[in-house]
């Protein structure tokens, strides 16, 4: 026969061991926001899908338009990868990215592109280039981007950060090789997007317009998720 005891401690177990199922189911479906995740916008980039994962690559006639993706993607100066629209003229707007450990230099139009480096280039009649990050999680998130003129005959482009189509952040570049930066922690739903977006400038005019653009969005992992966790562990300790 069982003590009172006995059946207190049996009682307290079974809580114990519902408690612990709760918890990490808890933690199992908010996994995503467990710990911090970056998504880079050079080191995700895919040559051969878009969209492609969180990002997407694509032009817009204003920055309120919707994106239309980028179809067509192939190779320049042998070893960069460029996405653009097909029958595009000069293959603008696009998207480029050096996948090499070199630099590579396209001599003609005085252009540079670092080992692993990212640009993008608007189109005619002030049509926009985005690379766009469309969110996994709902939460908060650190971005952090950095646009600088790539053409040393002298970028002049306006330059955007868009969080659902709402300005962020934005700037002008008019010379070579002088970044624009932007760092800032907003709160995302699952679906929103942010986008870097580069047009033509006050110059109206395309040209010298490559623009090389870093660009990382981290999630900022919850307190609730974090507190949680650390309940959780310390009940598995407990009922070993």
């Amino acid at each position: 026969m069982k003590t009172s005891h006995q059946h207190t401690i049996n009682v307290s177990s079974a809580i114990m061991r519902i408690l612990l199922s709760v918890i990490l189911t808890v933690v199992y479906l908010t996994c995503n926001l467990c710990f911090a995740q970056t998504f880079d916008v050079a080191t995700d980039f895919s040559a051969t899908n878009n969209p492609n994962g969180v990002w997407s690559y694509g032009q817009s006639e204003s920055l309120a338009s919707p994106l239309n993706l980028y179809n067509e993607n192939i190779k320049v100066l042998t070893d960069l990868d460029l996405w653009d629209t097909e029958n595009s003229l000069w293959n603008n707007p696009n998207v480029i990215h050096n996948p090499t450990a070199n630099v590579i230099t396209d001599v003609g139009n005085r252009i540079t592109w670092q080992p692993g480096q990212l640009s993008l280039h608007p189109g005619f009649d002030g049509v926009y280039s985005h690379a766009r990050w469309t969110s996994p999680v709902a939460g908060t998130i650190d971005i952090a981007a950095t646009f600088v003129g790539l053409d040393e005959d002298g970028t002049t482009v306006d330059v955007h950060v868009l969080h659902n189509s709402s300005s962020l952040f934005e700037s002008w570049i008019h010379s070579y090789a002088a970044p624009e930066s932007f760092s800032g922690t907003i709160t995302v739903g699952i679906g929103d997007t942010i986008d870097f977006a580069v047009g033509y400038g006050d110059n109206y005019n395309l040209l010298d317009d490559t623009t090389g653009l870093s660009a990382t969005i981290t999630t900022v992992p919850e307190p609730a998720t974090l507190l949680l966790l650390g309940l959780g562990a310390v009940m598995l300790r407990k009922k070993r």
